[in-house]
């Protein structure tokens, strides 16, 4: 089978979603893709095709004549490619195959295991090889089928969902909050005190809010570390205060009172973690399966919080 095609084909089916619901930001939502990778696409599309698909201005958005034909041959392909993924469905009663997993090792070895292992109890026809990573890797170059990571976007062939958010909070020992010339009330004295702070994504700016007040700490970093694991027991042992999660990490600590929270009503912007994978594996039933075991167990550690 010969493919001439002078344009993306993804390109096509984006344009579809974007006539469908009249605006790009929608259609970017629905996607899960940056509004500014639709804009781009949609422009590659057009100059590909050599005529003009949309019109755009402060208000609205209208199609051309000839972009509504276009819009209707769009409509049959994503009918086709629908099918096709109907028909694959319904050859399989549960998802099966090899899935490739890169996870950075802040997530913990503990959050790993237990997705894994829920994953392969759920679905026995399939495989999974998960390596724990200690830098954010390409799910393309690399050679994964999904990563996990923080931050924004690089590359626009990527799709990222959200898994969960880390509900981060600054923290110390009892010893170190009682060895202390005087109590901590506001978050510039955090600047004068030693600091382990979790590195996965290199040094970054932490910034703190209580209602409308904003404060961004330059604290004096006495340790570095890109597992959480480690800057924890830096923290049990009385070596400076920290940033950690709730969620997977700290519970039992909290219940015993060998670490303790400080600046209380401080809050520091938490942590998103996306799941990321090749867009041309957007409509992948074990990535979708994955997912859904990432989020159940994040919900089964909050709840156990």
């Amino acid at each position: 089978m010969e493919q001439n095609l002078p344009f993306d084909l993804d390109a096509l089916l984006i344009f579809g979603k974007v006539v469908e619901n009249r605006s790009l930001s929608k259609a970017a939502t629905l996607l899960g893709m940056p509004k500014s990778t639709v804009s781009r696409k949609l422009t590659k599309l057009e100059a590909d095709l050599g005529i003009k698909l949309l019109r755009k201005n402060t208000h609205q958005l209208t199609v051309t004549d000839l972009g509504e034909k276009v819009y209707a041959h769009a409509v049959n392909i994503l009918t086709e490619a629908n099918g096709v993924r109907a028909l694959v469905e319904g050859s399989r009663q549960e998802p099966q195959g090899e899935l490739r997993v890169a996870i950075p090792v802040f997530v913990g070895i503990d959050y790993a295991s237990r997705v894994g292992a829920t994953f392969l109890q759920r679905y026995p026809h399939s495989q999974l090889d998960i390596r724990l990573v200690d830098s954010m890797v390409d799910p393309i170059k690399d050679g994964f089928d999904v990563v996990f990571g923080t931050g924004p976007l690089q590359d626009s062939t990527l799709i990222a969902r959200k898994v969960f958010s880390l509900e981060l909070f600054l923290c110390a020992s009892p010893d170190f909050v009682r060895k202390l010339a005087e109590p901590l009330t506001d978050p510039a004295q955090l600047n004068t005190l030693p600091f382990i702070d979790f590195g996965f994504c290199g040094p970054r700016k932490l910034t703190v809010a209580k209602h409308k007040r904003r404060y961004e700490l330059s604290p004096q970093v006495r340790a570095r570390a890109n597992n959480f694991q480690v800057c924890k027991q830096y923290i049990l042992e009385g070596l400076g205060i920290g940033a950690m999660p709730t969620q997977i990490i700290c519970t039992d600590e909290l219940r015993d009172g060998s670490i303790v929270p400080v600046l209380p009503g401080w809050n520091l912007e938490p942590l998103d973690v996306h799941m990321i994978y090749p867009f041309q594996l957007s409509f992948s039933t074990l990535i979708s399966a994955f997912y859904e075991t990432a989020r159940d167990i994040i919900v089964e550690n909050t709840a156990r919080t």
